[in-house]
């Protein structure tokens, strides 16, 4: 955040510096017209007379003309200031902030504050001396104020429009400014298969196990896996001892009765015995 802030102020301060450099250009300007306002006044009684034949404003365009060079080559010099402090603002914002970004908001706010400046002082020095150097200002500007609406219209209408480019100019300016930042660029990395730290040495081998296949000597490789076994199959498919048969299905009620468990099938004979012996005769 304190690098936010600190990376915003130097657009400010910039543009303060900028609108300083603005004032002067808006002194020269006023000053070169107050100096001909006699020509200027001139030039405006010869245009109202125009239609009617009684003036020729031609003898006076020639004495005009170094006042019009010197407002508008002062607003060009100016305006090379300030996008050269536009270019400071948006490198020095990119250094702060430690990256390539910033740098056209940070000169859109110097051109923004330095033309806000600009037009302000141009209406206040425009009421104090009733005069501009501009191509409206030379047919508008009266030493008393006489022509003073007309003279604030057309110099705000070039001023806003000289403005609307300078923002665009300044943002332009602030983010090449910000492309030649001294920033240590990351160098980019491939990325690699990870490397164990030396520092955890190598694993170490385990003996091998008897009737486990081992790889070189260390770990024991997994045998390979047993075949699947094989589907189930029903008692009439499995191998059966010989001399028997196997049992229709379903088995008959004596199938599973054993012997061995003292329980005799129910069709074997019973065994001769005395219970069992026929009467006598």
């Amino acid at each position: 955040m304190n690098n936010r802030l600190e990376a915003q102020s130097i657009g400010w301060n910039l543009g303060i510096v900028s609108g300083l450099f603005a004032t002067m250009q808006v002194l020269i300007s006023a000053s070169a017209a107050r100096a001909n306002i006699s020509t200027i006044e001139s030039m405006r009684w010869s245009l109202a007379r125009l239609d009617s034949g009684g003036g020729n404003p031609v003898p006076l365009i020639g004495l005009l003309v170094p006042v019009v060079l010197i407002t508008y080559g002062s607003m060009i010099v100016t305006g090379a200031i300030c996008l050269v402090l536009c270019w400071h603002a948006g490198r020095l914002t990119a250094y702060v902030n430690g990256r390539r970004g910033g740098g056209a908001g940070a000169g859109f706010r110097v051109a923004l504050l330095s033309g806000i400046i600009w037009i302000v002082f141009a209406i206040i020095i425009s009421l104090l001396l009733h005069a501009d150097g501009t191509i409206t200002g030379v047919v508008a500007s009266t030493h008393d104020g006489s022509a003073l609406p007309a003279q604030l219209a057309g110099l705000l209408i070039q001023q806003l429009i000289f403005g609307a480019i300078g923002l665009g100019l300044g943002a332009w300016a602030g983010a090449l400014g910000s492309n030649r930042a001294p920033i240590a660029e990351t160098p980019h990395v491939a990325a690699s298969a990870y490397v164990l730290p030396a520092a955890y040495g190598m694993y170490p081998a385990y003996p091998p196990i008897a009737g486990y296949p081992t790889y070189g000597g260390g770990y024991p490789v997994s045998p390979s896996p047993s075949p699947a076994p094989a589907p189930y199959a029903s008692p009439q498919q499995l191998p059966q001892p010989k001399g028997t048969t196997p049992p229709s299905y379903p088995p008959p009620p004596d199938y599973y009765r054993t012997t061995s468990a003292g329980q005799p099938p129910e069709d074997a004979p019973a065994p001769d015995g005395p219970a069992n012996q026929p009467p006598a005769e």
